[in-house]
């Protein structure tokens, strides 16, 4: 007997609770709630936001609010409203003006004039924020490589710059140097008759970076040689230092500086043909520097002449 009574007494609960759920189910159709937003960005200063509308849904517009902070029963709705949109509506794109996260929620506004205001996470308001993406940056060419990319024309009457032939890179440092003919040599006195060569050379020219002492590292290792050598004008000692920090495998931009202090200390020394290679080298990371220097550097180089026997 105890048993049925547990048994009928589970089928009523049953019951009722199944009646329950049918009313509640009854009465959401009936609330003017639209159902399953969502917001994603689709451009750098779009932002898509869309919903469903459910069955028999009445409404005389739908209102679109935005907020920094996600919505809930207490918030203050009239302050987020950005458009008002026609009942069936199922869609807004929203312009973007900055980069912050923002939620939105759709509520409905009722013929007598009065506004729904039940916001349901992620029924008709969302619960992840959504943020247009930051354009990518576009990094400020330097002033060199504007004069460097920039095409050089030449008035009527400019003479044209001749270019240099190809120097051996940095793994070449002691290759002699080609030798000309003395018929070739006596043609290029003739040319040069009359042209005024630059004798002024050049002051020494130090990067920024190692004006300080750095903490530690190859930049440091350059440091000391600088010290040592080069800004006591010690140019012998210096292409011989410098020549082994070179011939280990170091940062690129430390490679480059030592490249360029080696070719002036070459320079500096007379030897420039070895101060071309070392200049055309660091042509790429300095053009406009390494021209003036690579111009000066013609100005004092001499091609040796065969020796008649």
């Amino acid at each position: 007997m105890k048993f049925f009574r547990n048994l009928l007494l589970k089928f009523l609960i049953f019951t009722f609770s199944a009646l329950l759920w049918a009313q509640e189910t009854k009465k959401n159709e009936e609330r003017p709630i639209v159902d399953l937003i969502s917001a994603t960005a689709v451009a750098t200063d779009k932002i898509k936001v869309t919903w469903k509308l459910p069955k028999d849904f009445s409404a005389s517009s739908l209102l679109v609010f935005k907020s920094t902070e996600p919505f809930n029963s207490k918030a203050n709705a009239n302050s987020f409203l950005i458009a008002e949109l026609s009942p069936k509506t199922m869609q807004y794109f929203d312009t973007a003006t900055d980069f912050s996260e923002y939620y939105y929620a759709v509520l409905a506004k009722l013929p007598d004039g009065s506004v729904y205001k039940v916001f349901l996470p992620s029924i008709n308001a969302t619960v992840k924020p959504v943020a247009v993406e930051r354009p990518a940056k576009t990094q400020k060419k330097s002033e060199e490589q504007v004069l460097a990319e920039t095409p050089k024309l030449y008035t009527e009457g400019t003479k044209r710059e001749l270019p240099l032939p190809y120097i051996d890179l940095i793994g070449d440092f002691e290759k002699k140097p080609s030798v000309l003919s003395e018929d070739v040599m006596t043609a290029g006195k003739k040319l040069s008759e009359g042209q005024p060569l630059k004798k002024q050379k050049l002051p020494p020219h130090y990067f920024d970076e190692d004006i300080i002492s750095p903490s530690g590292g190859d930049d440091y290792y350059l440091f000391e040689i600088l010290k040592d050598y080069f800004v006591k004008q010690d140019y012998e000692g210096s292409i011989i230092e410098l020549k082994k920090f070179l011939s280990i495998n170091r940062s690129e931009s430390t490679t480059n500086r030592a490249a360029f202090y080696l070719a002036q200390s070459q320079y500096f020394t007379g030897n420039y043909r070895s101060a071309l290679t070392m200049f055309m080298y660091t042509q790429d990371t300095w053009p406009v520097l390494c021209k003036k220097w690579i111009n000066s550097t013609l100005d004092f180089y001499t091609v040796p002449q065969v020796q008649e026997e």
